[in-house]
């Protein structure tokens, strides 16, 4: 694949949302009025693909839990040449299964076994959970509630055919031991670039604890709240972090991921860009902007009136 003139081996997406506006006050994750505007957004911006979102608004409403939603999903991602190759879960961080008891419990995981199955229907093949609050460890009862409800998910996982792959920010090694019972094929991780303030030196440990789990990576290293004269370092830590997933052997996609009200998809499509050539290069000596190029995060720190 091409992204802003950089060979890739994987693949550069953005996160469903992220290049509109937020539909009045229901914020980022109220998608279902402008999902088929952003496909147009992203053809003109130059992606190909998009992480799908199901968030806490109605769920149903959702169209991939339909089947005119998803016949209609199909269309705008052939009209648009954009993929769905994944799915995120937003509706886990409020209450995931594992947090929740009795009744509440069986429908959060049967809600998420349905969302399996949807996944299967669309041709999607890797489903994101994400963990609340970032992922803080996890008590002995929810990591036994957690490795409940993935025993019960699992033959369904198989029967469709999809990945659930977790993400969090939990120590690496726990998450690494605690997956590590059940299949790579079928359960992984989500790795995150940027919700650490100290990427660059955590790179080496997360990733020789759970490298051959990892399917999906989120990058959103400009979110931090960096110090704004060293940008060069943000870009190194960045660029370590890439380093480290290529000598894992990563091949799979990254996605784009841009804090609520930062949704340019110009900033956006530049940052993939970036991030394209940083992964081609392969070395942090050779990191650095091309000529010209406005680093995107700058950009997207700068208050609105000064842009």
């Amino acid at each position: 694949m091409m992204f802003g003139g950089a060979q890739m081996v994987s693949r550069i997406g953005f996160m469903q949302g992220d290049l509109m506006e937020p539909a009045d006050k229901r914020g980022r994750g109220f998608l279902t009025d402008c999902w088929r505007e952003e496909f147009t957004v992203a053809q003109k911006a130059g992606f190909e693909l998009v992480e799908w979102r199901i968030g806490e608004e109605p769920i149903l409403m959702n169209p991939v839990m339909s089947t005119t939603g998803r016949d209609q999903m199909r269309q705008v991602s052939r009209e648009c040449e954009i993929c769905i190759p994944s799915l995120s879960a937003d509706f886990m961080m409020q209450v995931p299964f594992y947090k929740a008891e009795g009744r509440e419990h069986r429908a959060r995981l049967d809600l998420l076994g349905a969302v399996i199955e949807a996944c299967a229907e669309t041709d999607i093949k890797l489903l994101v959970m994400p963990s609340p609050n970032g992922g803080q460890q996890l008590s002995s009862e929810e990591a036994a509630a957690l490795r409940s409800g993935l025993d019960r998910l699992m033959p369904l996982l198989e029967a469709c055919g999809v990945i659930l792959s977790v993400q969090s920010d939990a120590d690496p090694r726990f998450l690494g031991s605690l997956l590590e019972p059940y299949p790579a094929d079928r359960l992984g991780i989500t790795y995150t670039i940027g919700c650490r303030p100290s990427i660059s030196s955590q790179a080496h440990e997360a990733l020789a604890a759970c490298g051959n789990r990892i399917v999906n990576v989120h990058l959103k290293d400009w979110n931090l709240h960096t110090d704004r004269a060293s940008p060069s370092r943000q870009r190194t830590d960045l660029a370590n972090a890439l380093i480290q997933l290529k000598l894992a052997g990563y091949q799979g996609d990254f996605i784009l991921q841009s804090a609520a009200g930062h949704c340019r998809a110009a900033l956006l499509a530049q940052y993939g860009a970036m991030a394209a050539t940083w992964w081609s290069l392969g070395g942090p000596d050779h990191f650095s902007l091309a000529p010209g190029m406005v680093d995107a995060r700058e950009s997207l720190q700068q208050p609105a009136h000064t842009r």
